[in-house]
């Protein structure tokens, strides 16, 4: 019997774990997707060095978290997000605003993706 408790408690704990790993990958891509909407704003309004320092802060508190993102998630996702905050600043810095508002569109939307695979929904248990 007591095996069966020490297996619904690590059965549980995993439950726990996977459910904040969930909230917090949530989060986290959120806060991000925010601070490159306001810079996409600020770059539509001319103010370059404004969304550029906004773009910058987005991407510290990316790599701030890029051990427990490399830990938790594929690495070829967490690659990915890497390659397309470069290309945003790339695109940034030259002051392409077509080519800036596609790669930090784009950027947006896999930050959406990456949260949706780390959500607690049926279609990820399975």
């Amino acid at each position: 019997m007591k095996r069966l408790y020490a297996a619904c408690g690590i059965l549980l704990l995993l439950l726990g774990l996977s459910l904040t790993n969930g909230w917090y990958a949530r989060r986290l891509t959120a806060r991000t997707a925010e601070e490159l909407e306001r810079a996409r704003e600020l770059a539509a309004q001319e103010n370059w060095d404004r969304a550029a320092e906004v773009t910058e802060e987005a991407f510290r508190r990316w790599q701030n978290n890029s051990l427990y993102l490399h830990i938790v998630m594929r690495h070829e996702d967490a690659d990915q997000i890497l390659r397309a905050f470069r290309q945003v600043e790339q695109f940034l810095s030259g002051r392409d605003r077509v080519q800036y508002a596609a790669a930090n569109a784009d950027l947006i939307v896999q930050l959406g993706l990456l949260s949706d695979k780390e959500a607690a929904t049926l279609d990820n248990v399975l």
